[in-house]
C-alpha cells in the first residue's frame, strides 16, 4: 500500500536554498536592505551591482547562474533603462524597479520580456519584490493548463505564463482539457475560455468540479463576451476567478499569482490540520480519517490488518535528564527512523511519545516491528555532542474486530504488557 498524504509542507521547492539573485541598485543603503530582506526570506545569495559597468563585468565573468535580476532602471551610467537590455541579452530574467513611472519607458521595458515593473515608493515595494522572487522560484516547472480554441490566444497566454516560469500545457476544447488534466495530476491552475467546440468552458467546469474542489485546483475563466453576467456564471459554476479578454500581461500575472498564493495558504492550513507540529508525521486526526477508510476496505475485502502502538521507553526520564529540548531531539530522531522504516504504512504521532502504525500486510507486521525495535536500540539521538540512547516498546494486534478503535485498544493492551514485562520488546496477540 502506498501511504496517502494530504499535502506537503508549503515552502520553496527542494534545492532552493542558495539560488543566486543579482541586485542592481546605485543607492547602497537600499541595496543592502533589499539584499538582507531577500536573504532572510528565502536564503538566496544576493550579489549587488551599483552601475551598468559592474553588471557587464559580472555578466562577462559568468561565475553565477542567476535565477533572476532585480534592477533599478535609473543608474548613473544608464539613466534610461539600458541595464535591462544587458540583462535580457544575457538571458537573465528581470524584475525592473523605478522611482518614477514613465509610460513610454514602461511599455519599452515590458516589451523586452521583463517579469514585472515595480515602483519604489515605499517599503511595501521591496516586500512585494521579495515575495515575487519567491513566487517565481515556486513557479519553476509548475504545470498550468491553458484551454482555448484559438491557437493565437493559446500562444499569447503561454508566452505570458512562460515569462513567469511556468510549464504550460494547452488544449483546444474542454474534452481535450479533461484528458490532459487527469493525465497530469500535478496541474494546479487552469485558464479556461468559455466559447469552444466539442465541450465549452461551462461544461468543462461542471465536469471538473464533480471530482476536484476549488481549493485543490484553481480555475480562471476567460471570455471576450460582452455578456455582463459572464463572470458571475463562471464563478457560480466553480471558477476561482475571471478575466476579460483582451487582458495585459501584468493583469494576468497578478491574477495567476494571487490564485496560487491562495491555494498555498489553504495547503498550509491543511498541513497544520493533519500533521504533528514537531515530527511532521500525521497526527491523530489524519490517522483515524485515513485508517478508517483502510479498515473498511479491508473488512469488505476480507483481508487481514495489523495495528501497532509504540511508546518510547522511560521518556519522562529523558526529559528529566536532558530537558524538553533533549526530549524533542529524541522524538524527532525517532520519527525520522519511523518514517524511513515504515515507508508504506500509515504512521502517526498521536500524543507525547506514543505512535500508531496500521499495516495492510498483516503477516509482515511482527517482523517489521522487530527489525525497527533493534534499529532503535542500536541508534542514538545526538543532543549537541551527547549521544542519547533509548528503546521502544511495541504492542501489536492482528485481530480485526468491530472497529479500528477496538484494534488499537487491543494493541495498546499489548503495549502495556510489553512495558510490564521489561520494556524494549514486542507483544503480539
Amino acid at each position: 500500500m502506498t501511504k496517502t498524504r494530504t499535502t506537503s509542507r508549503p515552502s520553496l521547492p527542494a534545492g532552493s536554498s542558495g539560488f543566486h539573485v543579482l541586485l542592481v541598485e546605485d543607492q547602497r543603503a537600499l541595496a543592502q536592505m533589499a539584499a538582507k530582506m531577500l536573504f532572510d526570506r528565502w536564503g538566496c545569495h544576493v550579489l549587488i551591482a551599483m552601475n551598468l559597468a559592474q553588471v557587464n563585468a559580472i555578466i562577462a565573468e559568468n561565475k553565477y547562474p542567476f535565477f533572476v535580476a532585480v534592477s533599478d532602471l535609473n543608474l548613473p551610467d544608464a539613466p534610461r533603462g539600458e541595464v535591462i537590455d544587458a540583462l535580457v541579452n544575457a538571458k537573465i530574467p528581470v524584475i525592473a524597479m523605478t522611482g518614477m513611472f514613465d509610460a513610454q519607458l514602461h511599455e519599452r521595458i515590458m516589451n523586452c520580456g521583463v517579469i514585472d515593473y515595480v515602483l519604489k515608493n515605499s517599503i511595501n515595494s521591496y516586500e512585494y519584490i521579495v515575495e515575487l522572487v519567491g513566487r517565481l522560484f515556486k513557479n519553476r516547472g509548475r504545470r498550468v493548463l491553458v484551454v482555448d480554441d484559438s491557437q493565437s490566444m493559446r500562444a499569447i497566454v503561454t508566452g505570458m505564463l512562460n515569462t513567469q516560469g511556468f510549464d504550460v500545457l494547452t488544449a483546444c476544447d474542454g474534452e481535450e482539457a479533461l484528458a490532459v488534466l487527469f493525465e497530469h495530476k500535478d496541474i494546479k491552475l487552469v485558464l479556461l475560455d468559455h466559447e469552444m467546440p466539442v465541450m465549452d468552458g461551462f461544461n468543462f467546469l461542471l465536469a471538473v468540479r464533480r471530482k476536484i474542489a476549488k481549493d485543490r485546483l484553481a480555475i480562471i475563466g476567460m471570455s471576450g463576451s460582452n455578456n455582463p453576467r459572464m463572470s458571475a456564471q463562471f464563478l457560480k459554476l466553480g471558477a476561482n476567478d475571471f478575466i476579460c479578454k483582451p487582458f495585459g500581461y501584468e493583469e494576468l500575472a497578478c491574477r495567476v499569482n494571487q490564485n496560487l498564493e491562495m491555494q498555498e495558504s489553504l495547503e498550509s492550513v491543511r498541513y497544520i490540520a493533519y500533521h504533528d507540529y514537531l515530527t511532521a508525521l500525521f497526527n491523530r486526526r489524519a490517522f483515524f480519517e485515513q485508517g478508517s477508510v483502510l479498515f473498511e476496505a479491508a473488512v469488505s475485502a476480507g483481508t487481514p490488518l495489523a495495528a501497532a502502538v509504540m511508546d518510547i521507553d522511560f521518556f519522562k526520564k529523558i526529559n528529566d535528564v536532558y530537558g524538553h529540548d533533549g526530549g524533542d531531539v529524541v522524538l524527532k530522531h525517532f520519527a525520522t527512523l519511523l518514517s524511513a522504516h515504515f515507508n508504506v504504512e500509515l504512521v502517526a504521532r498521536v500524543g507525547g511519545e506514543e505512535f500508531f502504525i496500521l499495516f495492510v500486510n498483516a503477516d509482515e507486521a511482527y517482523a517489521r516491528c522487530e527489525a525497527f525495535r533493534v534499529k532503535v536500540e542500536q541508534s542514538a539521538a545526538m543532543f549537541g555532542k551527547t549521544a542519547v540512547n533509548y528503546t521502544v516498546s511495541i504492542g501489536i494486534t492482528r485481530l480485526v474486530s468491530q472497529s479500528l478503535d477496538h484494534m488499537l485498544k487491543l494493541a495498546d493492551d499489548n503495549l502495556y504488557k510489553a512495558k510490564e514485562s521489561g520494556r524494549n520488546r514486542i507483544i503480539l496477540n
